[in-house]
């Protein structure tokens, strides 16, 4: 059975009321991942996101009889995974609601997890970013081709999987060229949590321009890590104003610089505290 069979099958199942508490998520079955998106756009990102659950929340809290649209769920070793439905599920769990309208099917989880970033690039409410759809294809394409071994199945070519992905063909055919080219091992760390195979973001950087998300860190990982963090504050006020405004913040930012280094002040107490044999 292909991803996009198990999709339509998926897609075809019947309707059925499961217990809200009875679903799990996973964040290998999220390809909306949050730092997939630049710096500049996450908060608003952010923002979109929870006012979407906002708005479902509302809904469903006006009258029991509202209903949202199923969620799609995997069952994976008795278990029920969403593989898309997460801010729906997430509004049911707000508003308190004990069911929720779910289509359901057994699969094995390389496949739910395929099957996710295949049904998450539909047209909906709230749309993937475009680095989201562009990893969402890389993730497919690697698994379609056995990561670059083998040709595009039968049925599926350039065109088709920038139209179901929302993304360049230009993007595929440069994804395809790289596919066999990559070096797993040289991205640890930096792998799609599903699939393990890495980013496309990461990859068409180069293996450093990623900093992975370990619990234990080194001095270089943790101030690469508070630098993304003071990023995404830094993109979010640029993005909240007019180019003007923001284009005279930077300029004056620049000139305290400049006038900071020329300071004779500054630079002796620079040098002193510099110098290792300073007589206090």
């Amino acid at each position: 059975m292909t991803i996009q069979q198990a999709l339509e099958r998926l897609k075809a199942a019947e309707v059925r009321r499961l217990p809200v508490s009875s679903l799990k998520t996973d964040e290998a079955m999220q390809p909306r991942h949050g730092r997939l998106v630049p710096f500049r756009e996450q908060m608003r990102t952010e923002r979109r996101s929870e006012g979407h659950i906002g708005s479902m929340r509302l809904a469903l809290e006006a009258a029991q009889t509202v209903q949202l649209e199923p969620v799609l769920v995997a069952e994976i070793d008795g278990g029920l995974l969403v593989v898309d439905g997460h801010h729906r599920l997430k509004a049911y769990q707000l508003a308190k609601r004990e069911t929720i309208p779910a289509r359901m099917l057994p699969m094995v989880r390389r496949m739910a997890v395929l099957v996710s970033k295949l049904v998450n690039n539909d047209a909906r409410a709230l749309e993937m970013h475009d680095e989201q759809k562009r990893d969402a294809a890389w993730q497919y394409l690697a698994e379609v081709t056995h990561r670059g071994t083998q040709k595009l199945p039968a049925g599926e070519s350039i065109r088709t999987v920038a139209g179901r992905f929302g993304i360049a063909k230009d993007t595929v055919q440069r994804m395809l060229r790289m596919l066999p080219r990559v070096n797993q091992k040289k991205y640890e760390g930096q792998l799609d949590p599903g699939t393990g195979w890495p980013r496309w973001r990461v990859v068409r950087r180069g293996p450093d321009g990623w900093t992975q998300d370990a619990e234990e860190m080194d001095m270089e990982q943790v101030t690469q890590h508070r630098a993304e963090m003071l990023a995404k504050k830094i993109g979010a006020l640029i993005d909240s104003d007019t180019p003007e405004v923001v284009r005279r913040a930077l300029e004056m930012l620049k000139i305290e610089d400049q006038l900071a280094a020329n300071d004779e002040d500054t630079r002796a107490f620079a040098i002193e505290t510099a110098d290792e044999d300073a007589d206090y």
